[in-house]
C-alpha cells in the first residue's frame, strides 16, 4: 500500500467516526444519570472496584482543583449516553453522593480515608458531614466528556473501552466483554456463573469472582463447543473469545438450549465420584487445558457414561499420561491445530 492509499484509508475511517466533546460539571453528570440519560449498564457497576484510598484520592483531587481525565460516552439513536470509559471516576462521585443505583454491595455513602496531600483532614468524612461549600465545589467541578456520536459508521465502543482501559485498576478481558457485548447471551453467562454446582467444581477465589473468571469459563465452553469443527484461533485465546462473543451477541439464539447444554454437563460432573479435582493437574492447580477438555468430553459423552462414572473419571486421569495429549497441551496450545489435536485425542480415548 503506497502513501496515497494509506492517507485515503485513514481519511475514510476518520470521516466515518463522528465525535464531539463537552465540558460538563459533575453536578450535570449526576443529573443525567438520575434522569436515565447517562446509562451505566449493571454489568459496568459490577466492575466498579476502586478501593477506599483510590476513591478518596479522586475526591481529594477534585476538591484541590487537580485536573481529572475525560470520560468517554457513546451516544445511542435516542440521544442517550452510554458510559464507555470513566466508570471508576463517575461511580465514585455517584456513590459518594449516595446516588448509585442497584447498590447491592453497599458502595453508596462511603467515608473518606487518609489522603496523600491533606493527610487526615477528610478522614471519616462522608456526604452528610462534608461542608456544604465543599459539596458544591465537587458538583461545580468540570469534567471533559468525549462523545462518540450515534451516526458514526464505526462501532468503536469496544476499541475505546479496550484502549482506554489502562488505569490503576485495569479490567480483565471478560469484564470488558461483559461491558460491551450486553444482551441475553451475556446475561446467560452471568446466570450460569452463579450456578452452585459449577462454583463447587471451580472453587474460585474472591478475586476471580470479581474479575468474572467464572463467566469467562462459561464462555469458553460455548465458544469451543460451537466452533470446534471450524476452529480458527489466529492470535490468542482471549481474542478468539472476544470475536466469538461479538458474533454470537448479534444472533437470534435459543437461549434455553444453550442453558440446558451447560447445565447438563455440570449436573453430570457433579455426581458422586467427581469433585473439584476434575479440572486440576496433578499439582492441584486449576488447568484451563483440562477444563476445556473435560467440559467438551462431558458434553459429548455424558449419555454414554452416565451409568459408569468411574470409567469416565479413569479416562480423564489417563489424559495426563497420554503422550499425544500432553504434546498438544504444551506451548501455544491454543493454536487452532493443537487445540483440535488435543480434543481429537481425548475423543479417541473416550470412544474406546
Amino acid at each position: 500500500m503506497n502513501e496515497k492509499e494509506i492517507e485515503k484509508k485513514i481519511i475514510e475511517l476518520r470521516n466515518e467516526l463522528k465525535t464531539d466533546r463537552l465540558d460538563m460539571s459533575f453536578g450535570e453528570i449526576m443529573n443525567l444519570y438520575q434522569d436515565d440519560v447517562l446509562i451505566i449498564q449493571p454489568e459496568y457497576q459490577r466492575a466498579y472496584r476502586w478501593k477506599e484510598d483510590q476513591k478518596t484520592r479522586f475526591i481529594e483531587s477534585i476538591l484541590l482543583g487537580i485536573p481529572v481525565p475525560p470520560i468517554f460516552v457513546a451516544e445511542d439513536d435516542e440521544g442517550k449516553w452510554e458510559l464507555v470509559d470513566g466508570l471508576q471516576r463517575v461511580s465514585t462521585i455517584l456513590s459518594f453522593f449516595g446516588l448509585l443505583k442497584n447498590d447491592t454491595k453497599g458502595k453508596n455513602n462511603f467515608k473518606l480515608t487518609t489522603s496523600d496531600l491533606i493527610n487526615d483532614t477528610l478522614k471519616d468524612i462522608d456526604i452528610d458531614t462534608l461542608p456544604l461549600k465543599l459539596k458544591l465545589t465537587i458538583k461545580r467541578s468540570v469534567c471533559r466528556v468525549e462523545i462518540l456520536r450515534w451516526d458514526s459508521k464505526l462501532d468503536m465502543r469496544y476499541e475505546l473501552f479496550n484502549r482506554l482501559n489502562t488505569g490503576a485498576s485495569p479490567l480483565k478481558e471478560q469484564e470488558i466483554r461483559n461491558c460491551i457485548f450486553t444482551g441475553e447471551f451475556n446475561s446467560l453467562l452471568g446466570e450460569l456463573a452463579q450456578n452452585v454446582k459449577f462454583k463447587e467444581l471451580i472453587l474460585p477465589t474472591e478475586k476471580q469472582i470479581d474479575e468474572m473468571f467464572l463467566e469467562e469459563l462459561v464462555l469458553r465452553f460455548f465458544a469451543f463447543k460451537d466452533n470446534f469443527n471450524d476452529l480458527i484461533i489466529e492470535k490468542s485465546i482471549q481474542d478468539f473469545l472476544s470475536q466469538y462473543m461479538k458474533s454470537i451477541s448479534k444472533k437470534a439464539l435459543n437461549i434455553e438450549k444453550y442453558k440446558q447444554d451447560f447445565l447438563k454437563v455440570i449436573d453430570f460432573l457433579s455426581q458422586d465420584g467427581f469433585d473439584y479435582k476434575i479440572f486440576r493437574a496433578r499439582n492441584g492447580l486449576f488447568t484451563p487445558n483440562m477444563y476445556d477438555t473435560v467440559m467438551l468430553m462431558a458434553y459429548n459423552f455424558a449419555d454414554r457414561y452416565k451409568e459408569n462414572i468411574a470409567d469416565f473419571k479413569n479416562k480423564i486421569d489417563s489424559l495426563s499420561s497420554n503422550e499425544e495429549y500432553q504434546k498438544a497441551s504444551g506451548a501455544s496450545t491454543y493454536a487452532s491445530q493443537r487445540m483440535k489435536k488435543k480434543i481429537e485425542v481425548a475423543k479417541k480415548i473416550f470412544n474406546e
